[in-house]
């Protein structure tokens, strides 16, 4: 049941933060990029049997990353919009906020675990992205070849 509320709570964060970004002039790109925040913070929650939260935040990037690059291509619109909006539920703001904390109290040690681990999660989303958008690229490389 917790699985349930938090992924309503992805998508509702999601139309939130589509909101700022005024994709809601087009309901159907904020709810669409909005289904894949749900999405991914989906994976991220099943993914954590893998005992490696790092690697959860890779795998659940990746899926929205897919997702968004073939919505993309099905609704004929940038896959930036439904990346962005989509990958919301997955950056590390308690990271950032706990390393800032730390910071600003003197406490390095905490600090720099807390610096280390959040970059290490931002590194891997951002791996994610440029791995699913590169498989992409040249995929269409490759069909626009054979024409």
């Amino acid at each position: 049941m917790q699985g349930l509320i938090e992924c309503l709570s992805a998508f509702i964060a999601s139309i939130g933060f589509s909101f700022i970004f005024r994709i809601h002039h087009n309901l159907r790109f904020a709810i669409i990029s909005s289904l894949g925040g749900t999405l991914g913070w989906f994976v991220y929650l099943n993914t954590g049997a893998l005992h490696n939260e790092i690697m959860s935040y890779f795998i659940a990037m990746v899926v929205v990353s897919l997702y968004a690059e073939i919505a993309a291509r099905i609704y004929k619109a940038p896959a930036t919009i439904f990346l962005i909006i989509g990958c919301f539920p997955l950056v590390p703001g308690k990271g950032i906020y706990q390393t800032m904390l730390y910071c600003t109290q003197g406490k390095n040690i905490l600090f720099l675990d807390s610096f280390i681990h959040t970059i290490a999660i931002s590194a891997s989303l951002a791996l994610a992205i440029m791995i699913v958008s590169t498989i992409f690229k040249v995929i269409k490389k490759l069909s626009v070849s054979k024409r």
